[in-house]
C-alpha cells in the first residue's frame, strides 16, 4: 500500500489502433511501482491505491503528437470503491476519490472501463420537441426535425468544446475551463462571448433564454442575462457530480445516488429527493416533470416530488454516452455515432436516429479495472 496518490498513464499507439487492437496498443504504468502491464492483456495489471487518496489517468500518445482525451471512465452499476470520477481541466486527465468509509475493506475488487478519444470530447443537447444538437471536438451539428432525419452542420467553435447545454429554438451554450461561448442563430453562424466563468467549469445547464447554469464541485454560479453577468448561489450540500435545470425553475444536482433540487437560488434551500436505485453517471431533465438518470444501460426517472419515487425506464439498447430531454416528451442518447430516442415511457419503443456524422474514434479498454488488494485498481 503505497502513501504516494497514484497516477495511471496510458501510452497509446494512435497510428495503428483499432477496434480489433486497441488492448494492444494501449499499454498501462503508474508512478507507484507496480509491474507492467502485460502486452495485449490489460486485466494482468494492477495500481495499488488507498482509502481517501486521489486515483489520476493521464493518457499520451506514443508519437507525441496525437492528441487524446479521456471521454469517461464508467462502471456499468456504479463504482463501489471510489467515487467523484471527473475530467481533468487538461483534456488527457481524469481523476477519482478513492472511498474511505465502512464500504471498503481488503480483498474488494472493482471492474469498470476507460473511454479514450482521439477526436475530442463528444456530448449532447436538446430536447425531444426540437432535436438534439451534438458536438464533438470543435464541430457542432444539429437535427431539427425527426421526420426529415437530417444533420446540419453549424460553428466549427472557437476551442475545443467540454461541455455545452441548450436547445435548437434558442441555441447553445458551450464552455472550455472558464470560457464560455454562446450562439443564439444558427443561419448567422456566429459565437457570442460572456464574460469568463468565476471557476473553471465542470459542468453546465441552462438555455440561451434565462442564462447557463455552471457548478465545480460545491460551487454553483447562474447567469443573470440581463444584467450580463456571473452571480454565486452559494455551495450545494455536497459535491456535485452533474446538475440539470434552468434559470426560470431551479437546477437538480446529484453526487453518487443523492440526488438535490433548488427552486430559489436566492434562498439557497436545497432538497434531497429519494436515493437514485444506481449510482448515476448522467442526468437530464426540469424541476417541472422532473429528472432522468441513467448509467450504463440502466435509465430512471421521476416526475413527481411529491410522491418522490424513482420510476424504471428503458433499458437503453446500448450503454449511455449521454443524454438530453425532459419528461415530458422524453429523452435522447447516444454511444459513439449511434443514437435513439424515447418519447413514450408506456411504450417504452427506442426510435432510430441517423448517425451522428463525426466519427469519434474512441476506444473503451476492457476488461477494464479490478481492485484487488486494499486499495488496489487492476486494468
Amino acid at each position: 500500500m503505497s502513501a504516494k496518490d497514484p497516477i495511471v498513464t496510458l501510452t497509446v499507439d494512435t497510428d495503428n489502433i483499432s477496434e480489433l487492437n486497441k488492448n494492444n496498443a494501449v499499454e498501462f504504468t503508474d508512478n507507484v511501482g507496480d509491474p507492467k502491464e502485460t502486452p495485449g492483456d490489460p486485466d494482468s495489471y494492477v495500481t495499488s491505491i488507498s482509502p481517501n487518496q486521489t486515483i489520476s489517468w493521464l493518457v499520451k500518445a506514443q508519437n507525441a503528437s496525437t492528441p487524446i482525451v479521456i471521454q469517461n471512465i464508467q462502471k456499468e452499476f456504479g463504482f463501489d470503491l471510489i467515487e467523484h470520477p471527473k475530467r481533468g481541466m487538461i483534456s488527457n486527465t481524469y481523476s477519482a476519490h478513492v472511498k474511505d468509509d465502512n464500504s471498503i475493506k481488503v480483498g474488494d475488487s472493482e471492474s469498470y472501463s476507460i473511454t479514450i478519444s482521439l477526436s475530442g470530447y463528444q456530448g449532447i443537447a436538446g430536447n425531444n420537441q426540437w432535436g438534439p444538437v451534438v458536438f464533438l471536438g470543435r464541430k457542432l451539428a444539429y437535427m431539427n426535425n425527426y421526420v426529415e432525419n437530417n444533420w446540419h452542420e453549424i460553428g466549427p467553435a472557437g476551442f475545443d468544446i467540454k461541455g455545452m447545454c441548450g436547445e435548437n429554438t434558442h441555441g447553445i451554450i458551450i464552455f472550455n475551463g472558464r470560457k464560455v461561448s454562446y450562439m443564439n442563430n444558427y443561419l448567422e453562424n456566429k459565437w457570442l462571448q460572456m464574460p469568463d466563468a468565476p471557476f473553471d467549469i465542470e459542468g453546465i445547464t441552462g438555455d440561451n433564454l434565462n442564462g447557463p447554469i455552471i457548478y465545480n464541485g460545491k460551487k454553483v454560479a447562474y447567469f443573470d442575462v440581463n444584467l450580463f453577468k456571473w452571480l454565486d448561489i452559494g455551495d450545494a450540500p455536497f459535491e456535485l457530480d452533474g446538475i440539470t435545470g434552468d434559470n426560470r425553475n431551479g437546477i437538480i444536482g446529484y453526487s453518487g445516488n443523492r440526488v438535490v433540487v433548488i427552486s430559489n437560488f436566492a434562498e439557497n434551500n436545497w432538497t434531497e429527493v429519494e436515493k437514485a436505485p444506481f449510482v448515476i453517471e448522467g442526468i437530464t431533465g426540469q424541476n417541472p416533470t422532473g429528472p432522468i438518470i441513467y448509467a450504463g444501460r440502466q435509465i430512471s426517472y421521476m416526475n413527481d416530488y411529491s410522491k418522490n419515487q424513482w420510476h424504471a425506464a428503458g433499458p437503453s439498447p446500448f450503454i449511455i454516452e449521454g443524454i438530453s430531454g425532459n419528461n415530458a416528451l422524453g429523452f435522447v442518447v447516444y454511444n459513439k455515432q449511434k443514437i435513439k430516442y424515447l418519447n413514450n415511457y408506456t411504450e417504452n419503443k427506442w426510435t432510430d436516429v441517423k448517425d451522428i456524422p463525426f466519427d469519434p474514434k474512441t476506444y473503451t479498454i476492457d476488461p477494464r479495472m479490478k481492485v484487488k488488494e486494499i486499495g488496489t485498481i487492476k486494468n
